[in-house]
């Protein structure tokens, strides 16, 4: 049986979508009250965040708080919510139902600063709780860069 460039090719093409997909990690983050926890997480493309203990709570991304491209997402209320992220940048999301309590959180994928940061900062909605959050993704950034 002879074995053709476009077979060989075929299967390391899948091999290493096997491989990336097994490497993928999945990070929890739970409802407490009216905070998750952790609020900010860092995580490879690729990677899955997981929402847990929602009863009575969801996730949205925030509108213009995403990077350019990538897709927003909105959870059903009381359900646990899987995402998996690909698009490097910085994520800000909430909790609808608690958002002005400051139930908020962000993901960050990938490099380090995420390059959608300047615009995050310059978003309308960066007061309040959202800036609250914002500024504690600031925090978060500061330790990781040393």
């Amino acid at each position: 049986m002879k074995i053709t460039k476009s077979q060989v090719a075929g299967l390391a093409a899948s091999l290493m979508l096997i491989s990336a997909t097994a490497l993928a990690d999945e990070i929890v983050v739970t409802a407490k009250a009216t905070a998750f926890d952790p609020m900010v997480v860092f995580i490879k493309p690729g990677d899955t965040v997981k929402w847990t203990n929602m009863v009575g709570h969801d996730t949205a991304s925030i509108e213009g708080m995403i990077p350019e491209g990538a897709q927003p997402w909105q959870s059903k209320l009381g359900e646990e919510f899987n995402l998996t992220l690909d698009k490097e940048g910085a994520y800000i999301y909430k909790c609808t139902p608690h958002v002005s309590s400051g139930m908020l959180g962000a993901i960050v994928v990938g490099e380090l600063p995420p390059k959608n940061l300047d615009q995050i900062h310059a978003h309308p909605e960066n007061k309040g709780m959202v800036g609250r959050t914002i500024r504690k993704l600031d925090e978060e950034l500061k330790k990781k860069s040393g």
